[in-house]
C-alpha cells in the first residue's frame, strides 16, 4: 500500500491492539491448549482426535468472544463455556463438569500469561515508534494475565498505558472505551493512531470513533460493510519506514 505522511500527521499516541497485534495470542494459545489436553485426562477421553479437539475449541471461543465483544455474554460465562460445551457435547454434564470446566480455565489462562511469543516485527516496531511517540494499548482481553503478558514478553517496557475493557467495564468496539482512552491520556481523536487486528472489535471501534486506524490483516479478513481503515498491512514490518 502507498502509504501517505498524513497516517501520523499530528499523531502523539500509538494505540496497539495486544493480542495478536503485538502479542501472539495464537502462537501462544496453541502451546497452552496442548499443553492443557496433555494435563487433563478427561479432555483425551472425550477427544481421543487432539484434531477435533483442537477445532472445536476454536470454533466454540470465536463465537462467545464475539458474543462478549457486544456485551452479549459476560467474562465468567465465557471463561467456563469454552471448556464446558467441549465436555456437553460429548455428554458429559451435571456440576462436577462445571468444577472441572472452571480448573480447565484457571490451568489455561494461568500458564498462557507465561508465554512470551511476539507477532514478528512487534518489538522491533515498539522499539521506533517508542522514539517519537507515546504508546498506549488498548485490550479487550483479561485483566488478571494482560499485565502479565506485557512483562513476560518484554513489550512491557515500551508502554505508557494500558486501558483494558476488564477494568472499565466496557468492551471493543463500544466507542466509550475509546473515548475513555482519549480521557486518560489527554488526546484528541486527531492525535491518536490504534492499530488492530480485529476487524469488528478494532477495525470498527477505532473507526466509528473518529480515530485513525491500521488494519492489521494477518489472517485476510474482511472489515464490516461500511468501516474503513486508514492503511491496511499484513506485516508490522510494513509500518517500519514510517517511524
Amino acid at each position: 500500500m502507498d502509504y501517505s505522511n498524513e497516517l501520523l500527521k499530528g499523531v502523539k499516541w500509538v494505540f496497539f491492539d495486544l493480542d495478536d497485534t503485538l502479542w501472539d495470542f495464537s502462537a501462544n494459545s496453541d502451546i497452552t491448549l496442548k499443553d492443557l489436553y496433555n494435563n487433563f485426562s478427561v479432555l483425551r477421553e472425550c477427544y481421543p482426535d487432539y484434531s477435533e479437539y483442537d477445532e472445536q475449541y476454536h470454533i466454540k471461543n470465536a463465537e462467545l468472544w464475539d458474543l462478549y465483544h457486544h456485551g452479549k455474554i459476560d467474562q465468567q460465562y465465557l471463561k467456563v463455556e469454552r471448556f464446558r460445551y467441549l465436555l456437553n457435547r460429548k455428554g458429559r454434564v451435571g456440576d462436577d463438569v462445571d468444577r472441572v470446566s472452571a480448573e480447565m480455565n484457571e490451568w489455561y489462562l494461568s500458564r498462557l500469561a507465561m508465554c512470551g511469543q511476539t507477532v514478528d516485527g512487534a518489538i522491533e516496531l515498539l522499539q521506533r515508534v517508542s522514539k517519537k511517540y507515546l504508546i498506549g494499548v488498548l485490550s479487550n482481553g483479561f485483566n488478571e494475565v494482560q499485565y502479565k503478558k506485557l512483562a513476560t514478553s518484554g513489550l512491557g517496557r515500551y508502554i505508557q498505558r494500558m486501558v483494558i475493557s476488564d477494568e472499565i467495564g466496557v468492551q471493543k468496539p463500544d466507542a466509550r472505551i475509546f473515548r475513555y482512552a482519549l480521557d486518560e491520556v489527554g488526546a484528541t481523536a486527531q492525535e491518536v493512531l490504534f492499530i488492530g487486528d480485529n476487524p469488528d472489535a478494532d477495525i470498527r471501534g477505532a473507526y466509528e470513533a473518529g480515530w485513525r486506524v491500521v488494519f492489521f490483516n494477518r489472517y485476510g479478513k474482511r472489515l464490516p460493510d461500511g468501516v474503513k481503515a486508514d492503511a491496511e498491512i499484513c506485516s508490522l514490518r510494513e509500518l517500519l519506514p514510517l517511524v
